[in-house]
């Protein structure tokens, strides 16, 4: 008997560490800042100084100012359709939040950051150095955390409101499920080394009620960006940090709301528009039929279509 156990007990130790070592053996696959820059930049882009980082969005279009925000792991790339559907008539602002896309996260080397504080310094940075004193926010996932909470900082700047898959409730929850991996401690080791491209391939695969209106070239840009030196070191820290902030202030949000959601919702249940709706006085709701976490890319038309009719109101 004592035989047979230890024959299993090897097995097993063969069936979980090769793979394991194999991964953590692997060649690199992070990308040099240098190198994402070349690869990502375009001729809408900016770059900013801020805190001893460099932060990037782009910006064009001409009216009334539009600030586009992403969610966890995402860039500005997760808003091309609904830029280009806009900027005809508004002046489209596409942020990479610190520590994701093409921007640096401020302080990555100290023992323990505010996540919240310094996110909420940014947000303040980029309204006073961007010169907008009226400007509409849109925000998909983790984004549309960031922008409800904006607008509860700057009332006085920011005067309508799209959430799009938004976080705001049951946040511990929805990070729990947000990435599984990010939240398994000491796999910061694994992550040294990059994510591999079956990892995003499989995280698109969640995102999407249709699987076959992924672009797999586009979660291929997204993997290289996951890779870019030091941001899957910020995303990990940022998903260990567990940092949220107040949901009972969404009810305090004043201004013209609309949520958007895909019915078919895997990461935020669209049981979580509803409550959004219950508690932002007067927000308008769409609902889309076989659609994910990410509408404005998976169906960008009717995204795009309720958008322009809410901002033109």
């Amino acid at each position: 008997m004592k035989k047979w156990l230890k024959i299993v007990m090897l097995v097993i130790i063969v069936l979980i560490g090769v793979p394991v070592l194999l991964l953590l053996l692997r060649p690199s696959q992070l990308v040099a800042k240098a190198d994402a820059k070349r690869l990502f930049t375009l001729s809408t882009s900016h770059y900013l100084g801020w805190r001893g980082g460099e932060l990037h969005y782009t910006d064009e279009g001409q009216g009334v100012p539009v600030i586009l925000v992403h969610g966890y792991g995402g860039s500005y790339r997760n808003f091309q359709k609904l830029n280009d559907s806009l900027k005809e008539r508004y002046r489209v602002i596409r942020l990479d939040l610190p520590g994701f896309g093409l921007s640096d996260l401020p302080g990555a080397k100290d023992e323990k950051i505010d996540f919240l504080r310094l996110y909420s310094d940014y947000f303040t940075f980029m309204l006073d150095t961007l010169h907008v004193d009226s400007v509409y926010i849109i925000g998909n996932s983790m984004g549309g955390m960031m922008a409800w909470n904006a607008a509860l900082q700057h009332p006085d700047k920011i005067k309508k409101l799209v959430l799009i898959g938004s976080a705001g409730y049951e946040l511990e929850k929805i990070a729990q499920g947000v990435s599984k991996l990010m939240n398994v401690p000491g796999m910061g080791l694994f992550y040294s080394k990059g994510m591999p491209l079956a990892m995003s391939e499989g995280g698109a695969r969640r995102v999407y009620a249709d699987t076959s209106r992924i672009n797999h070239a586009e979660v291929a840009n997204n993997n290289k960006l996951w890779n870019r030196e030091g941001n899957l070191q910020a995303a990990y820290r940022l998903m260990q940090s567990h940092q949220f902030p107040d949901s009972s202030r969404i009810k305090d949000v004043a201004i013209p709301t609309l949520i958007i959601w895909g019915k078919n919702d895997r990461i935020v249940p669209v049981e979580h528009a509803y409550k959004f709706q219950r508690d932002i006085k007067g927000a308008q709701l769409v609902v889309i039929d076989t659609c994910g976490h990410v509408p404005m890319i998976e169906r960008p038309g009717v995204t795009a279509s309720a958008i322009r009719k809410f901002l033109a109101e």
